[in-house]
């Protein structure tokens, strides 16, 4: 095994195979000189980082999804995605909410926030509706009064959206 060393200062670029014994000391250097100030060119994206799935390298859909999510409020995303039932409905503000900085772990009264948000009636029975989209698996329970969108959700709200922008 060696070291691959790869450093940038203003024109100068330079790139080298160290030893492994190299390693402490190079370490020690990188300890000792570190400029907390500046901040480091981000690596190459690979993977989720990327927008693929990192297991099958096709697109990663949840992150297309909330890509898409982001650019809409909840009203657009309602009136844009036409679910009738309140399982779907709260799974579309749910990924809306996530999608645009909502903590993944949220609330039924933060749904019921997203809902007067988007100007939409809140389910009047919300226990039933949400327990039938944790059913469906659309919704998973991160605690007893908590919720997160799950994969299957992802997945739907994806495959809607990507059905949607063919069109």
């Amino acid at each position: 095994m060696s070291i691959k060393l790869r450093f940038e200062a203003g024109s100068i670029s330079m790139q080298a195979v160290l030893k492994d014994s190299a390693l402490p000391e190079l370490m020690a250097l990188i300890t000792s000189q570190k400029d907390d100030t500046a901040t480091a060119p981000s690596a190459p994206q690979t993977g989720a980082a990327a927008g693929k799935d990192p297991n099958s390298g096709l697109p990663d859909r949840a992150g297309l999804a909330k890509e898409w999510l982001k650019k809409h409020s909840g009203s657009e995303v309602l009136n844009l995605i036409k679910w009738e039932t309140n399982p779907e409905k709260i799974l579309l503000l749910a990924a809306q909410y996530e999608s645009s900085g909502g903590s993944e772990g949220w609330r039924s009264s933060d749904m019921e926030t997203q809902f007067s948000t988007a100007k939409e009636s809140p389910p009047s029975n919300f226990p039933r509706d949400i327990a039938n989209a944790i059913k469906s698996g659309l919704i998973a329970t991160v605690t007893p009064r908590t919720y997160r969108v799950s994969r299957t959700g992802w997945n739907k709200v994806s495959d809607e959206i990507v059905a949607l922008e063919k069109i």
